[in-house]
């Protein structure tokens, strides 16, 4: 059985064990599991979206082998100096389309906002379960291969504890915000538009930008333009999922004419219901963080680490990688696998 286990000299947890196979889930091995008409492969839906005629365009379901599962307790305990405790939470994969072989990018907007408003859907819903402090969502998109489906689709995790690298951004904004009572985020969006370097694209609602400190070869972030904590509780407001959605496709479409292969990650606040070791640790969120999108592409050969010290080498300084990001035409055949 899997558990997480904390390493006490990064303080960071780590998920070992056996990953469990859903009891209801099924396989053939040939078909996709994603498809319609292959619904049986794969547990119950939890939410879809659907068109006029009544038929599935977005669904979402546990994963097959959830690294976390939903049932049961934290139990944190001790075993002499280390800490241990059950991988509670939830594990589920959003299906981005019916269509197998299209990426994000190749759908009609008013798909793509469909797909924000459930992801926007299953952290709210997630974030209900104080158990939970966190939920992530991601997507690693890759050519169509034996070890990859070929099928658009993202995954949520709810978890008991928070992610080591969004944890130490939430450190720092806090330490900014205890500094200068200012969001660390809506500095730096404020200097990157003052300087305009590192600006890929702009709308009066939303900025692209390549980081100043880009860990890998054309790293972008997609950043509301105005101050907020939470990518959920943003686009609940009206409007906001359908503005966003040709944005996001505009910079997803760029960074595919360089790789087809890439990660996206939403960056959103800890879920401030959950349990807490002081009644403050988060008081100051809602003013000190800004939700983000990351998205970097998997430049095979220019992307790589010193060691395994965590020091990143990006040949590609954010200046260089922004001007040929901005310079792209984002309806621009993505390039292919070699």
């Amino acid at each position: 059985m899997a558990e997480l286990r904390l390493d006490p000299f990064t303080r960071r947890w780590v998920i070992t064990g056996k990953r469990p196979v859903l009891p209801d889930a099924h396989d053939d091995g040939v078909s996709c599991p994603f498809c319609p008409g292959n619904e049986r492969m794969t547990p119950p839906a939890i939410r879809e979206s659907r068109d006029e005629s009544g038929a599935w365009i977005a669904r979402v379901f546990h994963d097959r082998a959830p690294l976390f599962r939903i049932e049961g307790e934290a139990n944190r305990r001790a075993e002499g100096m280390f800490d241990r405790m059950n991988p509670i939470g939830a594990h589920e994969i959003v299906v981005e389309t019916r269509e197998h072989g299209k990426t994000l990018t190749q759908l009609p907007d008013a798909q793509i906002s469909h797909v924000l408003e459930l992801f926007r859907d299953r952290i709210l819903d997630l974030k209900q379960d104080r158990r939970l402090r966190y939920v992530s969502l991601f997507k690693d998109q890759h050519p169509p291969s034996p070890a990859f489906t070929g099928h658009a689709h993202s995954q949520v995790l709810g978890t008991p504890v928070l992610p080591h690298m969004l944890e130490i951004e939430l450190r720092w904004s806090r330490e900014h915000f205890r500094k200068h009572e200012r969001c660390l985020h809506c500095d730096a969006l404020e200097q990157e538009l003052t300087q305009g370097t590192r600006v890929v694209d702009r709308t009066d609602e939303f900025v692209a930008f390549c980081p100043y400190g880009s860990r890998s070869p054309y790293e972008l972030w997609v950043v509301p333009a105005r101050h907020s904590s939470s990518f959920e509780g943003d686009l609940e407001l009206p409007g906001r999922a359908a503005a966003l959605a040709p944005f996001l496709k505009s910079c997803l479409q760029r960074v595919e004419c360089l790789s087809p292969s890439i990660h996206l990650v939403i960056h959103t606040e800890p879920n401030l219901h959950a349990w807490k070791p002081a009644e403050d640790w988060w008081k100051f969120v809602p003013e000190d963080y800004h939700w983000h999108i990351e998205i970097q592409p998997d430049m095979e050969g220019r992307r790589s680490f010193l060691g395994t010290e965590g020091f990143h080498f990006n040949p590609i300084p954010a200046e260089q990688a922004a001007l040929v990001l901005s310079a792209l035409d984002p309806g621009t055949e993505p390039k292919p696998e070699t």
